[in-house]
């Protein structure tokens, strides 16, 4: 099946949120994955798309999604949210009513069946594995925190910040967003312009930050920052600044280890999508594949 599997990958957004017709899309903070059937596209369909996007076919489209979904290929190697991400945006229920649901709910289920191999073979005891998880390793005594952002990051983080009765005030400006996550947390919501200077902990899942909000926290307040832009001006200001590549330079005691895994884990997928690959070349030879006569 996986044989006419298509994928576009658009890592500099340069599409963000964009549509493509007859393709299936996935928005994360870092990336667009557009997914399709080889067969419902048009013949020329190959030779229009840009060059800005990568293109993968077949099983190898099969890996390179499968390395996705296990965090292979985010800032933080082998990170557990990209798969949850995985698994809402293809979740049964917002996928029933597509053309490729079919195909998408059988890809889904065996994406998630490797992954799971993947993880319990090689992607436990690296360190901390989720942003949430390493966003609790500065925030683990703070009775409050702000969390700017309504996106899948702010989403995933959520979990973490409720912890150990701790309040959380959502800012956002999308209320459908903030709507759903007050649903399904037990957090307060408002909009940007309500955020009131106290010197409690803010922090920023939002890609789009205005200086002029910087002038409104504390400068005793601790800034913890998922952006990825060196941010040196904000952290001159704030002692208690703390950026993304900080965070990722305070788990360098499992960069070594990683770095010898990683041959590892790519080397296993290989042979899993290898497995499935011969399995469906079994299959072509097999009743299921003749032809239908009528008589």
């Amino acid at each position: 099946m996986w044989s006419t599997l298509v994928i576009l990958h658009d890592k500099n957004l340069r599409y963000k949120n964009a549509e493509i017709p007859d393709f299936v899309s996935w928005h994360t903070c870092m990336r667009s994955i557009y997914i399709s059937d080889e067969r419902l596209l048009n013949v020329d369909f190959f030779s229009v798309i840009g060059q800005d996007i990568d293109v993968y076919r077949g099983f190898k489209a099969y890996s390179f999604l499968l390395e996705i979904v296990c965090g292979l290929h985010s800032k933080l190697f082998g990170e557990s949210e990209v798969q949850a991400q995985f698994k809402d945006r293809f979740s049964e229920e917002r996928i029933t009513n597509l053309p490729l649901s079919h195909f998408l709910l059988k890809l889904k289920n065996q994406i998630l069946e490797h992954s799971k191999i993947i993880r319990s073979s090689y992607l436990t005891g690296i360190g901390r594995q989720s942003y949430g998880g390493l966003c609790e390793k500065y925030i683990h005594n703070q009775i409050k925190v702000h969390l700017f952002g309504t996106g899948n990051l702010a989403e995933s983080l959520l979990p973490y910040l409720v912890n150990n009765e701790r309040e959380v005030i959502l800012y956002g400006r999308n209320d459908s967003r903030m709507d759903r996550l007050k649903r399904q947390f037990v957090i307060k919501t408002k909009y940007w312009d309500e955020y009131k200077c106290d010197t409690q902990a803010v922090i920023i899942a939002s890609s789009v930050f205005p200086e002029s909000m910087f002038s409104k926290i504390s400068k005793s307040a601790m800034i913890i920052d998922f952006r990825e832009k060196d941010f040196s001006k904000v952290s001159s200001k704030n002692i208690n600044y703390i950026p993304f590549h900080s965070m990722l330079l305070s788990i360098h005691d499992t960069t070594e280890s990683i770095s010898l895994l990683k041959p590892q884990v790519f080397q296993k997928i290989d042979q899993l999508t290898h497995l499935r690959e011969d399995e469906q070349l079994h299959i072509m030879n097999g009743w299921e594949d003749l032809p239908q006569v009528c008589y």
